[in-house]
């Protein structure tokens, strides 16, 4: 077996590992909020024998273990259940949220990569140049200001002062983001803002080392152009350490995405989990959440994979 598929394997256990008792804590803390499914949609008073019978359609008559593990055994087999609230499949009540969710996530990566390269390299040619110091003091700036509060300030300046773009994504939904791309600008720049900040200080770090190197100096004596010099040997070196970065970026950009969500109202998966939670809604919120967590093993994966295959000294770590 190759060191890049050990790699995998190990990652992929671990996250699995990780999912399940994420999954665990998740069910086991819903189980502390007040009341059930069946309080909150029966907000009227009902005698203990209509109560008892709403508890048994809805399925909470059973011990909570046996809940789980019933739940965890069908949506191994992609089945995640009916939901609490409208008695929906739980696929069909989500698809759409994780749909604009996955809008703001991919379209802020297809930003972020490029940005935080761009800006690393930028910083890292010329340290203590004009240059470095303004980007450097950029991101700084932003990884200084909390993700919610950049989105009020950009809300106030551009949309409620400059009305330049849309504040919110009342009334919006997923059709809205594709015909009108404006309502996606500010939360775009919320998510990127934050996340890029210590991932062009990375790059920039990992450049300016990689350029001191004994092997680039020789490199430059021999006469090799700027640009195959940057593109053979500056960028998979510099870059390999901003990939692992990149994983803890992915997680931070997945949590900066659901405040986001929040901020602009917008209908994706924050919005269905918040609203799941109100409503007790057991196998909405697990969904959400297994969904998530295969998500973020995934990405994790293919960054750590990615990181080894530009730095493929990292083999002799694999193998131990």
């Amino acid at each position: 077996m190759t060191p890049g598929a050990r790699l995998f394997l190990r990652r992929a256990g671990i996250g699995v590992g990780q999912l399940v008792v994420l999954l665990v804590l998740v069910f086991a803390l819903s189980l502390l909020l007040p009341g059930d499914a069946a309080d909150v949609q029966n907000n009227t008073v009902l005698s203990a024998a209509q109560q008892q019978n709403a508890r048994h359609l809805l399925g909470l008559d059973v011990s909570p273990v046996t809940r789980f593990l019933d739940w965890l055994g069908h949506a191994a087999r992609g089945d995640f259940g009916t939901s609490y609230a409208g008695s929906a499949d739980v696929g069909s009540v989500i698809t759409s949220p994780f749909l604009v969710t996955g809008l703001l996530a991919v379209s802020a990566l297809l930003v972020l990569v490029p940005v935080a390269v761009v800006a690393g390299f930028a910083a890292g040619l010329r340290p203590g140049s004009a240059r470095d110091r303004v980007i450097t003091s950029i991101s700084i700036g932003f990884d200084s200001i909390p993700d919610f509060v950049l989105a009020v300030l950009l809300v106030t300046v551009v949309s409620l002062r400059l009305d330049l773009l849309p504040a919110t994504f009342l009334g919006a939904d997923l059709s809205t983001l594709v015909d009108r791309p404006e309502y996606l600008v500010l939360p775009l720049v919320v998510t990127v803002a934050r996340v890029a900040a210590p991932l062009v200080r990375l790059i920039r770090a990992g450049v300016i080392d990689v350029l001191d190197q004994p092997y680039i100096a020789q490199a430059r004596r021999l006469g090799v152009s700027r640009v195959s010099l940057l593109a053979r040997h500056v960028a998979p070196n510099a870059l390999a350490p901003a990939m692992q970065e990149l994983g803890r970026t992915g997680d931070g950009l997945l949590s900066g995405v659901l405040i986001v969500e929040a901020v602009f109202a917008m209908p994706g998966i924050a919005s269905e989990l918040i609203g799941a939670i109100g409503n007790r809604d057991e196998p909405v919120i697990l969904a959400i959440v297994a969904i998530t967590g295969v998500i973020a093993i995934v990405v994790n994966a293919v960054i750590d994979l990615t990181g080894y295959w530009m730095n493929p000294r990292a083999a002799a770590q694999v193998r131990r």
